[in-house]
């Protein structure tokens, strides 16, 4: 299956051929008359290829003819590779000014030339038998995505499933499912849409509502249960610590891990694309699944193309899945294929349209897939050849699957380098997430990117252009965004994975242990090892001149490296890797070196001799302190990636590597050759760049000579002075006028001021123009940081930016009024912060007025009608804020007086979780807070010191039937919780810690949704009411008031008997015994009993409790309880 594509390499071969004979004769060297002939005779070959390539399929000879005809093309990109990178060594030695250690061009390297001459005349010779056909192609066409993709990736609405999310959706939120684990298979054959209607149910508001924790697995043909449980606590936000001691039992650690994130809690997993027909491994990952919670009401859907599994698995009956109608398929088809009217949808293009996506057979995905190659293509001769293409027959026969589908659109895909990027993707491991960037530098490295002759497109470019088409096509799919809205990452589903696998078996090998014989006809190589043995490779005689891209996981190949000598891609992961050998500096053709998770302390010198090096990734590499001097000398260098543990170790004379696009940070030490000024040549950067030390910079001069004014693809910019160094240069007064050099380009989307001793902001921030074209600075600013500017006396002017939607200011100390400048310009607009979703003040000391925008706005102005989050921490002069925050949803207070949160507070009714912490003389919540925010979820309050009561409202609870967790935390004053807590319908944990002036607890027996009830650390706590509800699963309580002689008597409640799964029991010096009822326990797993420091012997009945699985004992001192005695009295525990 695999075919050959040769267009565009020969097309770089004839530019590169071109160019170093150019170069050459300038500089009178005797390599003209054979690069001429170079030239020559592949613009003979390019014009033969095109009719070559499509009669390779049927064509036997011809394929025969393209294979030898691929080696020798190889063999002359790796020649003029040699070329060019002796006149990098040249350009560099001028550069470094070393005229006396000049290179000079190798004979041996003009004698291959003659020789590959030879052998293309003979490989033109045999074309001659075949009568191949003289034809012109563009190899690149001129397709634009960039702004369209959004259009693909929209799979909010998806056709002809509405009615089966409804129905699974009710299934999984039936009130009257009382099983522990209820299991939906969803069933059908592979393109039917199964994980797409998996992830509406998924997504679906409902669901996220009925379940506490939503989990998503994906499975695929490897059923291991440990990896399903590590994704489990994955998705529920729990970690493994201490998993290094290979003692420990992992799925044990996971399981204890996972009981603790889930208790009590109800979960939905889903299992997506299982394969596993061994009953036993579905039973074991099933016990576990027990083992972890036993809350009834938590479900499983496992989506499955075979019936088997899903009578395996099945506790409802399975969900099969059918086909969507036609009308459905052309509806899907048609909306990629017309995308953002591209080409017009006329009678023809209908016509044939439908035609094709009745062919589809029901599949949403094919007709996703077709619809987006269509898409590209603006000929309806175009659109009948794929109408009447001869693979839709294949499709009829369920042995092939969709691989037909994919066929179709791998054919019609716009360029031959766009196939052989696809196919190059089978190198990245299956069903993980493919970095967008790193991708791109993949297909750079080796060559597929190259901009057709006379065109100014950059490499990146086309790069981006064409992962816009595989996502189109839905070849690429799950596509991530970061904050700032650009795609960072995607995955391939497993038919698309095995399809790329398929079509570029005969150059991809992975190679997982063991050893391989045949590696003769491999260019792109995977080794993944156990880390203790390298795989057995053959070493040949030429060294592996065909191998271009080397993925190495836990195998360290040390000087092997250098047999290698034809490398365009090394990738180097694993901490068995502790150092690169020197001969790395032999690989000339280098393009991307990318090391991750490795024990390596320094790289070699003669790295910097790899002049073709285009991207240096180095991660998690956190023994490296420095990088290798002469960095600059890489001056093909477009892409650093270095983590934050070498920021003082930017790369000197940086300014010289005028290709940069990638640079995470820039240090300034002007004493080691990083002056700021060694960013203004660097006018390709992009992406984000934070720039340190700014207090060494000289003066607003060197500042602008940065250029990041023209640095328009910067989309994150951090400036940082550290306000840790005492200044000492007498440039200590300087940060106003080198901010104001700094004026970055208005596309930015990001921006972090830290450290700034300056006492106002630069002009360009403060008026938010730029003075020479008038543009707004800030139009597309999404996020500010403002840290630790400590003499600024005001904040800047930012209401009226459109697109702000994250805001943070950060120990301004000298600010002590944020006023209506805060707002407004003072021109009139329909809403101030119009987009601002989060907003956090912290720090500062000296704020004492937060000024609302009355006198700035009109009836039809709004304020703030966005925020979703407002967080404000240590600011414990401040008395007064505004009030207005229609959307307000989060709330977090610390450190401020009660007045400012009476302010703040009065007129929320929006609110869903509400965190207050030290707030100053706040005796009780204020008046309406509870009654008009109804949709309350959460309240935690800690350390209110000055806190007497919840709320004066005897009745408060009844305005709070959503609220689901309450936790009061160390208020020293709290005497009293109001009674009519069955009123809060909703609540499942309760939580009391510190509060030692609480003497009275009131009945709690009514609240029939309660889980988790902790009473910790009250110690003047005595009377407490019996009884408890039924649906309690997690009780924790004590100490209590040292006067009572025994646990109040609720924890003996008949009515958590059968409920109760998990009893912490804290106590004090008077108790000497447990209490008898707790035999009664008969679903009890976890029992904790410490500080019984009167208590002498275990109770004999301990060892009744069957199932009891954990005994945790701590500071029981009289009792004999060693790990014998305990064992002896509960021998089942596990």
């Amino acid at each position: 299956m695999a075919e050959i594509f040769l267009n565009d390499i020969v097309d770089r071969l004839v530019a590169n051929a071109f160019s170093l004979a150019t170069e050459l004769i300038g500089l009178e060297w005797g390599f003209k008359e054979e690069l001429r002939n170079l030239v020559e005779i592949l613009f003979k070959i390019k014009f033969m290829l095109h009719d070559a390539q499509k009669r390779q399929v049927s064509d036997e000879p011809v394929r025969i003819w393209l294979t030898k005809l691929r080696d020798v093309v190889c063999d002359v990109d790796d020649v003029l590779d040699e070329f060019g990178y002796e006149i990098c060594c040249l350009k560099v030695q001028i550069q470094n000014q070393m005229m006396d250690q000049v290179c000079s061009f190798s004979f041996f390297n003009l004698d291959r030339v003659k020789t590959i001459n030879e052998l293309l005349d003979r490989i033109m010779n045999d074309a001659a038998g075949f009568c191949l056909g003289i034809e012109v192609v563009n190899s690149i066409p001129k397709i634009s995505l960039e702004k369209n993709i959004d259009s693909f990736l929209n799979d909010s609405e998806v056709v002809g499933r509405g009615s089966d999310v409804v129905k699974i959706v009710n299934l999984l939120t039936s009130s009257s499912n009382e099983q522990v684990i209820s299991v939906l298979p969803i069933v059908g054959m592979a393109g039917l849409g199964k994980t797409t209607l998996a992830k509406l149910v998924y997504n679906h508001e409902l669901v996220k509502k009925h379940f506490d924790v939503l989990a998503w697995v994906h499975v695929n043909k490897n059923f291991n249960v440990e990896g399903i449980l590590g994704e489990i606590l994955k998705s529920s936000k729990g970690k493994l610590i201490g998993l290094e001691d290979e003692e420990i039992d992992v799925i044990d650690e996971m399981i204890q891990y996972l009981q603790v994130q889930l208790r009590a809690k109800k979960y939905l997993l889903v299992l997506d694309d299982v394969w596993n027909e061994d009953r036993d491994k579905w039973d074991i990952l099933r016990s576990y699944l027990l083992r972890i919670n036993s809350t009834t009401g938590n479900n499983v859907i496992v989506t499955t193309c075979s019936h088997n599994v899903a009578q395996i698995v099945k506790t409802h009956s399975p969900y099969y899945l059918e086909p969507i109608s036609k009308d459905e398929c052309w509806s899907i088809f048609k909306e990629r294929a017309f995308a953002n009217e591209r080409i017009p949808l006329t009678f023809e293009f209908e016509a044939i349209g439908r035609e094709i996506a009745e062919k589809c057979g029901g599949l949403p995905w094919v007709a996703k897939v077709l619809g987006g190659t269509m898409y590209f293509k603006d000929d309806p001769r175009k659109w009948l050849s794929i109408q009447n293409n001869k693979l839709w027959d294949l499709l009829k026969d369920d042995n092939n699957g969709v691989f037909p589908v994919l066929k179709l659109g791998f054919d019609y895909l716009p360029t031959p380098s766009l196939k052989q990027c696809f196919a190059y993707c089978a190198i990245f491991p299956k069903y993980d997430d493919m970095e967008k960037d790193e991708l791109i530098q993949h297909w750079m490295a080796e060559g597929f990117l190259e901009p057709f002759r006379g065109s100014c497109t950059v490499m990146e470019d086309i790069g981006n252009m064409y992962f816009n088409i595989l996502l189109a096509n839905s070849f690429f799919q799950d596509a991530r965004r970061d904050t700032y809205g650009n795609i960072i990452s995607c995955k391939m589903n497993d038919l698309v994975y095995d399809f790329a696998l398929s079509i570029s078996k005969f150059e991809i090998q992975i190679l997982e242990g063991g050893s391989m014989n045949d590696i003769n006809h491999v260019r792109r190589l995977v080794v993944r090892s156990d880390g203790k043995a390298v795989p057995e490779i053959p070493i040949l005689e030429d060294g592996f001149t065909k191998l271009h891209t080397l993925v190495s996981e836990d195998a360290d190949f040390g000087n092997m490296l250098s047999n290698f000598k034809c490398l365009r891609v090394l990738k180097l992961f694993g901490n068995i890797i502790t150092e690169l050998p020197d001969s790395i500096g032999q690989l000339i053709h280098l393009r991307l070196l990318y090391i991750a998770d490795t024990y390596i302390e320094a790289l070699p010198k003669s790295l910097t001799k790899l002049y073709n090096l285009q991207t240096l990734r180095i991660k998690n590499c956190n023994l490296l302190k420095e990088l290798p001097k002469d960095l600059s000398n890489l001056i093909n260098l477009r892409h650093i990636y270095i983590d934050h543990n070498l920021i003082n170790r930017t790369p000197k004379d940086i300014g010289r590597l005028t290709s940069l696009q990638t640079l995470p940070f820039f240090t300034v030490n002007p004493d080691a050759g990083c002056s700021l000024e060694e960013l203004g040549p660097l006018n390709q950067l992009s992406r984000e760049l934070d720039i340190y030390n700014l207090e060494c910079v000289r003066d607003n001069v060197e500042a602008k000579n940065a250029n990041l004014a023209k640095n328009a693809k910067i989309y994150k910019l951090g400036f940082h002075w550290d306000v840790n160094v005492y200044r000492v240069w007498g440039n200590y007064n300087n940060d106003e006028e080198v901010l104001e050099g700094l004026q970055p380009h208005q596309n930015l989307k990001s921006l972090t001021i830290q450290g700034y001793e300056g006492k106002k902001f630069p002009s360009w921030m403060l008026t938010g123009r730029d003075a020479r074209d008038g543009l707004s600075l800030f139009d597309n600013l999404i996020e500010i940081t403002l840290r630790s500017c400590n003499k600024c006396e005001e904040v800047p002017t930012l209401g009226h930016l459109p697109c702000l939607q994250v805001l943070e200011i950060n120990g301004m100390n000298n600010v002590r009024c944020i006023g209506t400048k805060f707002y407004s310009d003072g021109n009139y607009r329909n809403a101030l912060f119009p987009t601002l979703r989060r907003l956090k003040l912290s720090s500062m000391m000296n704020l004492v007025e937060w000024k609302d925008a009355k006198e700035l706005t009109t009836a039809t102005c709004e304020v703030f009608p966005c925020l979703e989050e407002l967080i404000i921490e240590s600011c414990a002069k401040l008395t007064s804020a505004p009030c207005h925050f229609p959307s307000l949803k989060k709330l977090e207070i610390s450190e401020i007086c009660s007045k400012a949160f009476e302010n703040i507070t009065s007129r929320l009714t929006t609110l869903t979780s509400l965190e207050i912490q030290w707030v100053f003389q706040l005796a009780c919540l204020p008046e309406q807070l509870l009654q008009n925010n109804t949709s309350l979820t959460s309240l935690e309050i800690r350390e209110c010191h000055g806190l007497e009561s919840i709320s004066r409202h005897q009745d408060v609870w009844a305005f709070c039937t959503s609220l689901r967790s309450l936790r009061i935390t160390c208020c020293s004053k709290l005497s009293y919780i109001l009674d009519g807590l069955h009123k809060l319908i909703s609540l499942d944990n309760f939580e009391l810690h510190y509060c030692g002036n609480l003497r009275c607890f009131p009945n709690i027996e009514g609240v029939a949704s309660l889980q988790i009830l902790r009473i910790v650390e009250c110690r003047n706590l005595k009377c407490i009411s019996e009884g408890l509800p039924e649906s309690l699963k997690t009780l924790k309580i004590g100490p209590f008031c040292e006067i009572l002689e025994a646990f109040p008597s609720l924890i003996s409640s008949t009515s958590i008997q059968h409920s109760i799964k998990d009893l912490y029991l804290n106590g004090w010096a008077k108790l000497n015994s447990l209490p008898d009822q707790f035999q009664r326990f008969t679903a009890l797993k976890v029992l904790s009993i410490s500080n019984f420091d009167g208590m002498e012997a275990l109770p004999e009945w301990l060892g009744n409790l069957s199932s009891l699985q954990k005994l945790s004992l701590l500071k029981v001192p009289k009792a004999d309880v060693s790990a014998n005695s305990a064992s002896h009295a509960t021998p089942h525990l596990i």
